[in-house]
């Protein structure tokens, strides 16, 4: 019965998405200079004119896929390809495209994937967080299967070159909502909004290990919760580390934490003490997530992971590709804990489909 839902779901959202293929054709050296003339003043002082000419290339190319004919087969492979070129190297190039507009306060610059998916099908709910409340009943009836999910993360400038050329320190805010659109109650509501956020020192970096060339090191003070009171209340605050590899069209990050610990509660839904000791046994203390880019498509991975005995953590599995200009469809599959901060312990399967306003690369 549970498998017929999905499918009803899935079919319903693959309606809203129509996927396409677009090719663009190279801008002229008009169009080049004309982008070189305004964004000389917005870029980041330490981008070299080679660095602002390729980043006016893809801004142009990404304005105007939806009315370029089609590349020919012969084309694909280009002088400026990831394995050929190391200007058109994956992460390289939004980190290009950043930098661009990185003292331009009129833009707001993606942090992680901006995504709204109006499907999101929970297999388990988890009707636990809920069972104390006051109204109990409405609590458990408004919970449904089927949700929407969403996803806006940004961050911003704050001081940049602070060592010479290198390091920048940005505020970051990353906002993931689910939301109960399809709950026949009188109003739709948000089960969960989880707030992060953080503080980051960013490095830029050029060197290979095996292979794999090490483009961005980050490391973070980052603080998450769900923004509620009493025993809803769910929060945690860590250091983090990211460190940024990429061989070709294949990309990988390693991510660990450590975090900080907090005084015990002396009763339940205590302000002052820690609302989710246990926290780290469910959502480990490192992850793990890389993508790869085949033509338009993108494909990524994440995994978490405790390394106890009972091998708890979280899988997830995503898929995004082009639909219009600006504009990509997404699939995604979940499986393990940490879903939300309120089901951080309740082992869950999740498959959403929807829309990607700002991608990985």
């Amino acid at each position: 019965m549970r498998s017929q839902q999905v499918l009803r779901y899935v079919s319903l959202a693959l309606a809203l998405l129509h996927p396409q293929a677009f090719g663009a054709q190279e801008p002229t050296t008009e169009a080049i200079n004309t982008c070189l003339q305004s964004s000389v003043i917005t870029a980041d002082t330490a981008m070299t004119i080679a660095e602002l000419h390729e980043a006016c290339r893809q801004l142009y190319l990404n304005q105007n896929t939806d009315t370029a004919p089609q590349i020919e087969e012969q084309q694909v492979v280009s002088s400026t390809s990831p394995e050929t070129n190391p200007e058109g190297r994956l992460l390289k190039r939004r980190m290009t495209m950043e930098a661009l507009n990185r003292s331009n306060r009129f833009i707001l610059t993606p942090h992680k994937r901006n995504y709204f998916s109006p499907i999101s099908y929970i297999t388990h709910t988890n009707t636990e967080p809920y069972l104390k409340n006051d109204d109990e009943e409405k609590a458990l009836a408004d919970l449904r299967h089927a949700e929407a999910e969403f996803q806006f993360s940004t961050k911003i400038l704050i001081y940049e070159n602070i060592f010479d050329d290198n390091g920048h320190l940005y505020l970051g805010y990353t906002n993931h909502s689910f939301w109960q659109i399809y709950s026949d109650a009188d109003s739709a509501p948000f089960r969960e909004i989880d707030h992060q956020p953080e503080l980051l020192l960013s490095f830029t970096n050029d060197w290979e290990i095996f292979g794999f060339r090490n483009v961005l090191n980050e490391v973070a003070l980052t603080h998450q919760s769900n923004g509620k009171g009493g025993i809803e209340s769910r929060s945690w605050n860590r250091v983090m580390m990211n460190s940024v590899f990429e061989r070709g069209r294949f990309i990988f990050a390693l991510s660990p934490w450590y975090r900080i610990s907090e005084p015990e509660q002396k009763y339940p839904g205590d302000p002052d003490g820690d609302d989710n000791p246990d926290i780290t046994h469910y959502m480990g203390h490192f992850e793990f997530t890389g993508a790869y880019e085949k033509g338009d498509n993108i494909f990524n991975i994440m995994l978490r992971n405790n390394f106890d005995a009972d091998n708890k953590g979280a899988m997830e599995l995503g898929w995004s590709f082009p639909v219009r200009t600006n504009l990509r469809g997404q699939f995604k599959y979940f499986n393990g804990y940490g879903h939300s901060l309120i089901d951080y312990n309740a082992d869950q399967e999740v498959f959403a489909l929807g829309i990607v306003f700002t991608d990985l690369f």
